[in-house]
Order: C-alpha cells, then sequence, then structure tokens
C-alpha cells in the first residue's frame, strides 16, 4: 500500500512536466473519438414511476382530452428533461401504463370526446 502513495507523487510531477500541447492534443482527440468533452455533463437520475407520474399531472393540468393526448408523451419526457432527469429508460408503453392507472383510479380525468 505505500507503494502506491508513493508513485502518485511521482506520476503527479510527470503530468506537471508534459507539455500543454500535447494535454490539449488528448483532449481534442478524446472529443473525436468519443463524442463529448472529457469530464462532460453527466446525465441525470432515472426518473421514478412518482416522478413521470407527477410530470403527467403537471403537464396534463389532471385533464387527459383528445387534443393533448397526441403529444402528452413527448411533453412529459421534455418537462422530466428540463428537470434534469435521464428519459432513456422511459418509453410509451410504461408512459400508457401509467396514464392508464392515473385514469381508472380516478387521478386524471379522461375526456376523449
Amino acid at each position: 500500500m505505500s507503494q502506491n502513495n508513493d508513485k502518485v507523487p511521482d506520476l503527479e510531477k510527470a503530468l506537471a512536466n508534459v507539455p500543454k500541447e500535447a494535454l490539449e492534443e488528448v483532449l481534442e482527440y478524446e472529443e473525436q473519438v468519443y463524442g463529448r468533452k472529457a469530464g462532460g455533463k453527466k446525465k441525470g437520475r432515472y426518473p421514478s414511476n412518482e416522478d413521470i407520474v407527477e410530470a403527467i399531472k403537471e403537464v396534463s393540468g389532471g385533464v387527459l382530452t383528445r387534443y393533448n393526448v397526441d403529444v402528452l408523451f413527448e411533453a412529459v419526457k421534455q418537462y422530466l428533461e428540463e428537470r434534469g432527469f435521464d428519459t432513456s429508460a422511459l418509453n410509451e408503453s410504461r408512459f400508457w401504463r401509467l396514464v392508464t392507472n392515473l385514469v381508472k383510479k380516478g387521478h386524471l380525468r379522461a375526456e376523449l370526446e
């Protein structure tokens, strides 16, 4: 364990001697290869079902109509992304299952006619 502690100052000294142009070249290469800057923006956490239900109620205003039903999924997804959630795990079947449960339990009114 003491060997690792001894190597850290040596590594820091070695990195301090690396030319600035070389470091910039490495960062540029990583951006090209990985499509992002090193240490780039981290994604937020995945939304829970409670987060999605809250977003559905907020976006729809508690009423599901034939006018908002077509754009509801995308609107809720955008709402969650604006609040820092990673919506890659949110698919339409999960979303519509939650909407259906909300309507059945009476938490969301459906006026589709």
